[in-house]
């Protein structure tokens, strides 16, 4: 099946062998399934021709796109893409901004050991009294233990390496693989240890990490079954795997459907709920699967959500607000109930 032009990408079609079909669901295997959406098109990076299928397994409940671009085109949907910005310069910041910067550093540096200055320790007190903003900063820094001494971590899809360099400040000895090698470059640059590729690019029999990160990256990929797989050969007895990734499940796709941020095709191939990512994790051999701490999203994928539904990029100066009481009903949902959540973040462990 051709794919539809999409007005704002650079193509008129995908290339007509670049679509693979996807008969059976890429985490569970099942092919009982339910038409999602039907004409979903890029309006997040605006670079991606063609309208897209995204069905839901009846088995797992996960969802997929059918079809989907093949592993030789699919650089075609990300000319665009941008997730990996640097932090503005602390000089550039207003005195507000330079304040939180501060105060951030000083909770960080007493939690994660990372020595990030200019710095206030009471960032400590700051981060007590704001757990909102401490969950944030505890997400960002993937919820890694402090006890670090001779430990390593893996980052893959590492982008231009700044959570890296968060954890080489904190003590940790890093490694990071990518598959954009312009962000591979900008990584290695900073003296970081980044390799091009995916988790094959490295052999367990070589090396192996005490944690292994992967944020927003799961869904990217073709077969994410392999890839927790080869995740858990990568890691060391008693180490541990951290995964992100948007929940299918969640308040704001039930919201907002085809408009929800978090589908982004064609780049989001794979879609998980919580059951179906501990189940993929429990599959592939992790255990003690733990959910991690809530933190505040919906306003942000709200109003980008918002923006996308009203034909505004969410990225630029018009980009609209989530609807206040929606925003403050899914906040009280999602903080006592993880399936619900924008993101599912989990932590599973290798015995």
């Amino acid at each position: 099946m051709q794919s539809k032009i999409n007005v704002h990408a650079p193509y008129s079609e995908w290339p007509t062998n670049g679509l693979e079909p996807v008969p059976n669901c890429p985490v569970c295997g099942s092919d009982n399934r339910e038409l999602l959406h039907e004409g979903l098109t890029d309006r997040v990076f605006f670079c991606a021709p063609g309208e897209w299928f995204m069905y839901r397994c009846e088995s797992c409940a996960s969802a997929y796109l059918d079809p989907r671009p093949t592993s030789e085109t699919i650089g075609l949907a990300y000319q665009n893409y941008f997730t990996h910005d640097e932090a503005p310069d602390f000089s550039s910041l207003s005195f507000l901004r330079k304040l939180r910067r501060r105060f951030t550093n000083g909770y960080r540096n007493h939690r994660y050991g990372t020595q990030d200055y200019p710095a206030s320790i009471l960032g400590i007190l700051a981060a007590s009294l704001m757990p909102k903003g401490r969950a944030i900063i505890d997400a960002g820094m993937r919820h890694l233990p402090k006890e670090n001494i001779k430990r390593s971590l893996l980052d893959f899809g590492c982008g231009n390496g700044a959570f890296l360099l968060q954890a080489r400040s904190a003590g940790w000895a890093v490694v990071g693989v990518d598959f954009d090698s312009k962000a591979v470059e900008a990584a290695r640059s900073q003296g970081l240890d980044v390799r091009l590729g995916g988790v094959e690019a490295l052999d367990p029999t070589d090396e192996q990490f005490n944690v292994i990160t992967l944020a927003h990256v799961i869904e990217h990929v073709h077969n994410p079954v392999k890839v927790l797989q080869a995740c858990y050969k990568l890691l060391k007895p008693g180490g541990f795997l951290w995964i992100e990734t948007p929940n299918i499940a969640s308040e704001g796709h039930g919201l907002f459907g085809a408009n929800w941020r978090g589908l982004e095709p064609p780049r989001h191939l794979v879609l998980f709920t919580l059951e179906s990512m501990s189940n993929a994790l429990s599959a592939a051999g992790f255990t003690n699967i733990e959910v991690q701490s809530y933190r505040p999203l919906c306003g942000r994928i709200f109003g980008a959500s918002e923006s996308i539904a009203g034909g505004v990029d969410p990225y630029s100066k018009l980009r609209k607000n989530g609807p206040p009481g929606a925003v403050k009903k899914a906040e009280r949902i999602a903080r006592h109930n993880p399936e619900r959540r924008e993101f599912i973040t989990v932590k599973a462990w290798k015995r």
